[in-house]
């Protein structure tokens, strides 16, 4: 294979990344769209597949657009900046589609995807120092340093404390979590400064909190319309919220439920769950939940669950898990997933079981990259 080449890019790929073909061998390219005539550099070759960069678009797609970012290209963090936002959108549904397709074995036509503010949006960011005080993100494919005092995506309420630049040197990383109050008064919290630092956000009328260093979603706006989705519907005496983190899905189940089992395996997030989720009928497992199925002594081996919401890593579901729900299945399952791929694997093995699905439909966290958050809601067949 020479290492430059004529390509035609066929479709875009979970990843972010573009898919072409060359003389039977895949090539991975970034910074493309589907349709575009490239000449790409070979920048790895291996038996099958090959990944290259882009030297010159022959012929540009019409959702091609001049990134916002003087950055595009070379920081790690967004890699769709060059796609119109409703492109990115378009492009999104088509990703889990072709996912269900190919791994789970069925179409979804009628998928919805949810949007909202392209820029602006990250409540959350991480950046690094390089040793002179300076802070910015990492490049891509790479660990070199990219120094920035903007960012597109960032919240508003960060962006005073990015034109800064410059940190202490006694730190090598800067993790911020910023919004805006009711009245629109902004807030942040950084880790240089409190690394104990306590959140505390209103999220549809209720005060949610959590720590500063653990997970959460970065982006506020989207919360509040995945979560009326998620759990619309939803009620009965128990609630499973599996993978439960601070308890967020809890905090709006227990309104529904008589009572909600919180399982979360990290101590900090389940201390956290255990004031937002606040009743006394509630329950908190700190385990695993892969674990907490395979126990002998199972605790939910009793339960009668009428629903559970699943919020999983990107690994998805483990075989020990898909397997419980298929062996002791809860009325209504809403699975909500943050990757295309383990979601149409882990939906196969749920549906070929006493499942079926009623409703899917993505949320667009990630404004300008590949990411893509997706909610599948799964009820008993008669």
């Amino acid at each position: 294979m020479t290492s430059r080449l004529s390509l035609h890019i066929d479709k875009l790929i979970p990843g972010g990344e573009g898919l072409a073909r060359h003389e039977g061998r895949v090539v991975f390219v970034p910074g493309v769209l589907p349709g575009e005539e490239v000449v790409a550099e070979i920048t790895e070759a291996k038996k099958d597949f090959a990944r290259a960069r882009v030297v010159e678009i022959k012929t540009a797609s019409p959702d091609r657009v001049t990134p916002a970012c003087p950055h595009a290209g070379t920081c790690g963090g967004c890699d769709w900046l060059h796609i119109d936002p409703a492109a990115q959108a378009r492009q999104k549904v088509e990703l889990v589609r072709d996912s269900l397709r190919r791994l789970a074995g069925f179409d979804w036509p009628e998928l919805a995807i949810e949007t909202g503010s392209p820029f602006g949006y990250r409540n959350r960011i991480q950046a690094h120092t390089d040793g002179s005080g300076r802070f910015g993100f990492l490049e891509r494919g790479g660990h070199g340093f990219v120094p920035v005092t903007s960012c597109p995506v960032a919240h508003a309420s960060l962006q005073p404390l990015l034109a800064a630049g410059t940190l202490s040197r006694q730190t090598d990383r800067l993790l911020a979590f910023g919004y805006h109050d009711a009245s629109g008064n902004p807030h942040f919290a950084r880790e240089d400064k409190n690394p104990n630092a306590e959140i505390s956000v209103t999220i549809l009328g209720k005060k949610i909190r959590f720590p500063l260093k653990g997970f959460f979603q970065s982006n506020l706006e989207m919360m509040e319309k995945l979560i009326p989705y998620a759990v619309e519907g939803l009620e009965g005496k128990v609630a499973l919220d599996l993978y439960a983190g601070v308890g967020l899905f809890g905090a709006f189940l227990k309104d529904h439920f008589e009572r909600v089992v919180c399982i979360e395996f990290n101590r900090a997030a389940l201390r956290y769950a255990k004031q937002n989720v606040a009743g006394d009928d509630n329950e908190f497992l700190m385990e695993a939940v892969e674990d907490v199925v395979e126990l002998r002594g199972n605790p939910l081996a009793q339960e009668r669950a009428d629903a559970a919401v699943i919020d999983p890593p990107r690994e998805g579901l483990d075989k020990a898990v898909r397997a419980w729900l298929r062996d002791k299945p809860v009325e209504k399952l809403v699975y909500v997933s943050c990757n295309p791929v383990t979601l149409a694997r882990d939906l196969k093995d749920l549906l070929a079981g006493p499942y079926e699905l009623t409703d899917l439909r993505l949320f667009d966290f990630y404004p300008q990259t590949s990411h893509i958050e997706a909610v599948a809601k799964l009820r008993l067949k008669d």
